[in-house]
């Protein structure tokens, strides 16, 4: 087939805009990975105590930037200023690759007796949950809960999983504990939460009773919202070691976290606390 000039050059312009276009987005990707990440030298052994010296540096400025931004109204600017609070080498996507997928760090070091894992906010969608169980070997129960009841299929699905499903907007119809006591569960591996704006007054009771390792949240409301909530966490001494904004959803960002306690267990490499544990 012979091509005139003029489709020729129409061609040729596709390919170069195109390629343009992968590497501006590829650009735009390494720009907007985490600063932690980018300074990480795998081969120094030095590196992530180098780091940590990095911030202790500059703990004060980072976490008066993010109360200061947290007065305003620009949820950009202030996501981009939740700095991590602890190294995570192996952190891993689960559930789907867009909007639902949570950045948890080493799943498979889940402990395999009696473990226990929650998943809050399912909406008739359990991808999370069965990737999930099947990264961390099947072994533990999950207690998963939604405001409205599941399709026959989801239930039947989630019995296969292992799986325990409560009915009930958090916290006005149920509460988390409730859900623990109900299962006869003392603790919990990994948690996520999903839930439309419940975190803010559903999660604190839970995590003052119940010990919690690893927390993946996705927080709704303003930048003081956002901040609060990642106040009242680090009351806990849960330290950020993941932050994904919404691209879906301006006022919305995931958060992952992990308790001090569960750090070794994890290989977690604890950096320098960011959120400010006082009020703004």
């Amino acid at each position: 087939m012979i091509y005139s000039q003029p489709t020729i050059f129409i061609i040729f312009l596709l390919c170069f805009l195109i390629i343009n276009i992968v590497i501006c987005s590829l650009i735009f990707r390494k720009e907007k990975q985490f600063e932690a990440e980018k300074l990480i030298d795998i081969y120094n052994p030095n590196a992530l105590k180098d780091l940590r010296a990095k911030y202790n540096l500059k703990a004060d400025k980072y976490s008066l930037e993010l109360s200061q931004l947290a007065r305003g109204a620009d949820h950009k600017r202030f996501f981009g200023k939740v700095k991590l609070e602890a190294f995570c080498a192996i952190k891993e996507r689960i559930g789907d690759i867009d909007d639902g997928g949570k950045y948890v760090c080493n799943p498979r070091a889940v402990r395999k007796d009696n473990c226990t894992l929650i998943s809050l906010g399912l909406n008739n969608a359990i991808s999370y949950d069965q990737h999930i169980q099947n990264v961390t070997g099947g072994h533990c129960r999950i207690l998963g809960a939604d405001k409205d009841p599941q399709n026959i299929t989801i239930q039947e699905n989630y019995e296969r999983i292992n799986g325990q499903l409560f009915v009930g907007m958090i916290p006005n119809e149920i509460s988390i504990s409730s859900m623990l006591k109900k299962a006869e569960r003392r603790e919990v591996e990994l948690m996520k939460i999903d839930i439309e704006g419940g975190e803010h007054e559903g999660l604190e009771p839970f995590i003052r009773e119940y010990r919690v390792c690893q927390i993946f949240i996705e927080v709704h409301g303003t930048p003081s919202e956002h901040l609060k909530m990642l106040q009242t966490m680090a009351k806990y001494n849960f330290r950020i070691f993941n932050v994904e904004p919404n691209p879906y959803c301006v006022n919305c960002c995931e958060y992952s976290l992990i308790q001090d306690s569960c750090m070794d267990q994890y290989g977690v490499y604890p950096l320098v606390p960011i959120v400010p544990k006082v009020e703004f």
